[in-house]
């Protein structure tokens, strides 16, 4: 079946004949012979290394993937007239202006404008300028402008603009006892508590602005580094009250940075999910004064205009000092969309596997429709990232103890017995949730329901998000006693005794309450580093990103009240667009029992990985996460690299990643096609040897490494073919933390103790085929020889050296021959008869290797001159 090409704006099947519904003036009709302008290449199916290959060498510069089986292309009209006479291109047509931009543009208001990548963004900028565009701010390859709907064809004509998006204000994410509900506190006792780990945290400011100023739950000690990020105005749009990384405004980056490292102090009050982490904090708020046209649309106050607006940049500097864990509660409200800022943070991950990232997946959950149900497509960005780990808000339960601080006269903490007031929904936000069973479902109390103002998914190309959700009501955390006066450009902003102002719902002096998917975020990546902390210390294994989140993804606990109408009946069993995979279990994700591949070595397209394992009866859960490329605003979806995971059971059944029902993987269906998260979990698994597959259906931009985690009730491992990829043995505890500069090592940190080695780690069986078939011939006057030189190949696409390989000719006659280095070996049918042979097939019967395993299914010959089993060679 021909493949559709997806861009934003249009959809349609080239190789049926359709064209694009482009409108007149959004339209590209020709470039100058010479000229670079911009296509659109669709290749025959699946994007093969060496297809992509041919394509490089015209000249041509493949820039992103477009959904699908197809790359925008910047090239000239000789260019594309070579690719498309090649064998394996199957359509090029221009990537025209309309693609540009969003299809939800605002009629009025700020835009950016993205430049593509490699070109002049200071000449296009004055081509906008000539155009009448208003340009308010310029960093980098972007630019901020104010315009209204009748430039966008004009802006969207101009050939080196690559996207045209609504400006979208990036905001915290807290508009609205992790220890028992997420089992942290176990996972703390058994010595998982982080402190081999490095965690960074951008947030509106961190205490007094300084390690020794952060929080009392936070010693010097364990804090790394605290920067300031500072809003930059050019006057154009607002001039900035730069305050350095106190946390003046809402005491939220203090909160947050608490939830994550805290110790607890001494009585344990809102203790963090990683108690011994180092800390790297960045602060990103500063007060502006908006002028000109932005004040329009912007009053003055506090907002995150320190973030960057390449948000790689803040990564960058984290992990320059260590971090590989970030944790991020904010975002703008995208509703779903994929924008430049979660191209970025997927572009981040994807070149640095050793670094998860976490983002709040956003307050913006509602029941506009009144149905009394939360409603769908409401998750920010960067939440909408791929390679992200987006993180939704369930209820917090105190066990009905919300005690608040009796000596405070603003509150009615005395007259409610020393208890704070847990709200209804209805109450609080009666135009979000006007309908039962949310309007008076109170705010806190319940584990297993979820915070109705947690964003739901999925995003806009039908991802499932969020990933997986922790406590978000009702938070108790630190915070700083700096925000309550505000920031007003004077020297000294502690100007005044402590007070409440509307923020948070105080404990005392030093602890508040909040809520928000801000507050899930953190205890999450606190999670997320005491998982990594796990994989270094019981393991000797420096985990990648993509491990850390399938760790998380694959013990996560479904909960049993997603639509809060107090009735445990899993209404909307795992994934849904509420809970995603479920809610955070900690203890689960570092108790040792289950196995997991860390394979950085990665597939390509028809590559393949196998492993076995042999289980007793009861549930088995396997989860593959992996980081994929970066995609583009541009694209209808976002999934780049598509690996399946395929699941047999040992009858024979086989089941397909993400084919649902009931919470539980079902037989049937077909391969996922939109997320880079893939699960089959199969309730009461038969006892026996289970197969389990990783295969490459489309790598566009290969090699693609992936993270496997697989938990059952493990019986005796299969015979291993080969040791599994990238998975060191147990070492010793007590590893030293990453080395960063100027790094306090943490101090009086216990060792875990009684931390059982894993058992029954089974081996995957690795398998080889047929990379190539490639036939020559030489000849006398009434004989001719024919000659077969074989490659044999690795899943991902690695020669495999000393394979022996068997063939035989149609002749009758038979041979065998063992690879090189470069995994080629060659056979000869020699004095062929010219007068009665005109050509001759040889057929590959079997491959053998001391650890490989030979998969005939997978053989493939990318020159097209076989079908990578045999291959038959003309007389000369």
């Amino acid at each position: 079946q021909a493949a559709a090409i997806r861009p934003q704006g249009a959809t349609c099947t080239p190789a049926n004949g359709e064209i694009p519904n482009i409108p007149p003036g959004l339209a590209q009709k020709a470039y100058a012979p010479g000229q670079n302008g911009y296509y659109i290449v669709q290749f025959d199916g699946p994007m093969q290394e060496s297809w992509v290959n041919s394509v490089e060498a015209t000249g041509a510069e493949l820039l992103d993937y477009i959904p699908d089986f197809a790359a925008k292309v910047r090239m000239n009209p000789g260019q594309a007239q070579k690719v498309e006479n090649l064998a394996n291109v199957a359509w090029v047509g221009f990537f025209h202006p309309a693609y540009k931009l969003n299809p939800d543009l605002t009629t009025e208001g700020l835009y950016t404008v993205r430049v593509e990548k490699g070109a002049n963004a200071g000449q296009t900028a004055s081509q906008l300028d000539a155009a009448g565009v208003t340009i308010l701010a310029r960093e980098g390859q972007t630019l901020l402008v104010a315009a209204e709907s009748a430039q966008f064809e004009a802006i969207a004509n101009l050939l080196d603009v690559a996207w045209v998006d609504n400006f979208l204000m990036r905001e915290k994410h807290n508009e609205y006892g992790a220890g028992a509900i997420m089992q942290s506190n176990t996972a703390n006792t058994n010595g998982y508590d982080g402190s081999s780990q490095i965690v960074a945290v951008a947030d509106t400011g961190l205490g007094g602005g300084t390690a020794n100023s952060a929080h009392a739950d936070i010693p010097s000690n364990r804090v790394t580094a605290v920067y300031s990020w500072d809003a930059v105005g050019d006057g154009s749009c607002y001039n900035a009250v730069n305050d350095g990384a106190i946390d003046v405004d809402s005491g939220h980056g203090t909160h947050v940075a608490v939830s994550v490292v805290g110790d607890g102090g001494a009585n344990g009050i809102g203790k963090g999910t990683a108690p011994a982490a180092n800390l790297v904090f960045q602060a990103v708020e500063d007060y502006a004064d908006f002028i000109g046209i932005c004040s329009v649309y912007y009053a003055d106050g506090y907002y995150l205009l320190g973030l960057p607006t390449d948000i790689r940049d803040l990564f960058q500097q984290a992990y320059n000092d260590g971090a590989r864990i970030h944790s991020n509660s904010w975002g703008s409200d995208a509703a779903g969309d994929y924008t430049a800022d979660s191209a970025a943070a997927d572009d981040f991950i994807w070149s640095h596997p050793d670094m998860l990232i976490t983002f709040s997946a956003g307050n913006a959950g509602t029941d506009a429709n009144g149905d009394g149900v939360v409603d769908n497509d409401s998750i920010g960005s960067p939440a909408t990232a791929k390679n992200v780990l987006t993180v939704g808000a369930s209820e917090n339960d105190r066990n009905n103890d919300w005690s608040c601080d009796t000596s405070l006269s603003y509150t009615t903490c005395a007259a409610q017995g020393g208890q704070n007031d847990i709200f209804t929904y209805g109450e609080a936000w009666p135009a979000d949730y006007p309908a039962n069973p949310l309007a008076n479902d109170p705010s806190a109390g319940n584990a297993q329901q979820m915070g109705a103002f947690s964003s739901r998914g999925p995003t806009d190309d039908g991802r499932i998000k969020p990933d997986v959700v922790a406590p978000g009501t009702w938070i108790l955390s630190g915070y700083s006693d700096l925000y309550q006066q505000g920031y007003d450009g004077s020297a000294n902003p502690r100007n005044g005794a402590w007070q409440y102002d509307g923020y948070g719902f105080p404990f005392n002096q030093d602890y508040k309450y909040m809520s928000g998917t801000s507050m899930s975020n953190p205890l999450t990546a606190g999670a997320a580093t005491v998982v990594r902390d796990y994989y270094q210390k019981a393991h000797g294994h420096s985990a990648s990103g993509a491990l850390v989140k399938a760790t998380l993804i694959n013990t996560a606990v479904d909960l049993l009240d997603e639509n809060n109408d107090g009735v445990n009946d899993n209404d909307f069993p795992i994934p849904n667009s509420h809970e995603g995979w479920g809610l955070v279990n900690v203890a689960a994700a570092t108790d040792s029992s289950q196995e997991f591949v860390d394979n950085a070595g990665g597939l390509n397209t028809n590559g393949n990985a196998t492993y076995n394992y042999t289980i007793n009866s009861g549930d088995f859960k396997v989860t593959l996460v992996w980081s994929d490329f970066p995609s583009t605003e541009a694209a209808a979806t976002n999934l780049v690299n598509d690996l399946d995971l395929k699941v047999t059971a040992p009858g024979g059944a086989v089941y397909y990643g993400n084919v649902f029902s009931g919470g539980w993987s079902q037989t049937g269906g077909s391969a996922d096609r939109v997320n880079n998260v893939e699960n089959v979990f199969v309730q009461n698994a038969a006892a026996g040897t289970w197969t389990v597959e990783v295969r490459g259906f489309n790598v566009a931009n290969g090699p693609q490494p992936f993270a496997l985690v697989i938990d059952g009730n493990f019986g005796s491992a299969p015979t291993p073919t080969t040791g599994p990829t990238n998975t060191p043995a147990p070492t010793a505890t007590n590893t030293p933390i990453p080395t960063a500069t100027n790094t306090p090592a943490p101090t009086n940190t216990p060792a875990p103790t009684s931390t059982p080695a894993p058992t029954n780690t089974p081996a995957p069986v690795v398998y080889m085929h047929v990379g190539d078939l490639d036939g020559s011939t030489s000849s006398s006057r009434t004989k001719w020889n024919a000659s077969v030189t074989i490659k044999v190949v690795d899943g991902s696409g690695t020669a495999v050296a000393n394979a022996t390989v068997n063939g035989s000719w149609s002749t009758g006659s038979a041979g065998a021959c063992t690879t090189n280095s470069n995994g080629l070996c060659t056979l000869s049918e020699t004095n062929l008869n010219g007068r009665k042979v005109s050509s001759v097939t040889f057929t590959v019967t079997n491959i053998n290797h001391s650890t490989y395993v030979y998969d005939a299914s997978a053989n493939s010959d990318p020159d097209g001159d076989s079908n990578g089993t045999s291959i038959t060679i003309l007389q000369p």
